[in-house]
């Protein structure tokens, strides 16, 4: 057993350069304001057992905000400084156009719920079908939230504020990920599993520490390492500023030209894939929907193609086949 859940919170961050879109409503900004103040009040503890504890218990109540306060300072700042530096590489209307795109496959989704269930993409059984139909309201539920983050266009990417961002997307996202842990029979531990876990120090020194966790049934121990004054995983830890470096480099590389070059392409495809969405949308019947699905194939490898072409720096497209029942 790894920290999972921890390193998947603190990945979403590189997740947000390419997965973000519109704003918060009134009503959910209230919300996000009251985790941001309950996060702020907790301390983090000294000892590594404890700090473990609290982060994944408080993880567990849909906390995302604590991940962020464990961070050392320095990794915090790599994380605004790496995201913002990606607000000033990409070309604005390219990414903002396709962020938009991104919401709507959402929303045609949400909207098409029985065609993608009974799909002939799905190739499911009756049992897979029917666990499919009682996940998918969760599964849109969690693409809208990473597809109306704060982050919705280039100028957002550049005001990138990673406190805001864990204390309310990853909170959101920790939610939603425990109401889908409900659903699958899977015996890999849960979110729910991790913030009811037993952590112990079995080996202690003053930049290291040997942890045993007891969750689930199962027990495991972990390496950590004392970064300023944090306690992170070991592996996360080694290949941070590596990580960090090639990530910075790979942006710096980015050339306006090359985002000229790729644009009226893209921007093409993008159209076409607009198109189709409308004819997903306005499918009546089963054999209409996987008409329409089987023509959005080939301009999403067209996107996927120009993002490739541009290092990377196009926001990922979704794979084309329908997704499959937990």
């Amino acid at each position: 057993m790894k920290f999972t859940q921890y390193h998947f919170s603190l990945g979403l961050v590189a997740g947000a350069l390419f997965f973000t879109a519109c704003g918060k409503s009134d009503e959910s900004a209230t919300a996000d304001s009251g985790a941001a103040e309950a996060s702020a009040e907790l301390v983090i503890p000294d000892a590594p057992d404890e700090a473990m504890q609290l982060i994944f218990s408080e993880l567990a109540k849909g906390n995302g905000g604590i991940v962020w306060q464990a961070m050392p300072a320095s990794y915090q700042s790599d994380v605004n400084t790496i995201v913002q530096l990606a607000g000033t590489k990409i070309d604005a209307e390219m990414y903002d156009t396709t962020i938009a795109l991104l919401g709507r496959i959402g929303q045609v989704a949400d909207k098409q719920q029985a065609f993608i269930v009974n799909s002939q993409f799905t190739k499911s059984s009756p049992e897979q079908k029917a666990k499919l139909e009682q996940a998918l309201p969760s599964m849109l539920q969690l693409f809208e939230v990473v597809t109306t983050s704060d982050l919705a266009t280039s100028a957002g990417l550049q005001s990138f504020d990673g406190q805001k961002f864990f204390d309310t997307t990853v909170s959101d996202l920790a939610k939603l990920s425990i109401e889908l842990s409900k659903l699958e029979d899977s015996e890999q531990l849960t979110l729910e599993d991790l913030g009811q876990a037993e952590f112990s120090t079995v080996e202690l020194s003053d930049l290291a520490a040997t942890l045993k966790v007891a969750a689930g049934g199962q027990e495991q121990t972990e390496m950590l390492t004392k970064v300023e004054d944090r306690w992170v995983p070991a592996d996360l830890a080694a290949d941070w500023s590596t990580n960090m470096a090639q990530g910075i480099a790979q942006l710096e590389a980015i050339s306006p030209e090359q985002m000229t070059a790729s644009k009226p392409q893209m921007m093409t495809v993008i159209a076409m894939l607009d198109g189709v969405l409308t004819q997903i949308e306005s499918a009546k019947t089963q054999e209409a929907f996987d008409e329409s699905l089987q023509g959005a194939m080939m301009p999403l490898m067209g996107m996927m193609m120009m993002g490739q072409g541009m290092g990377g720096a196009a926001p990922a497209m979704p794979a084309p086949a329908m997704p499959t029942a937990p």
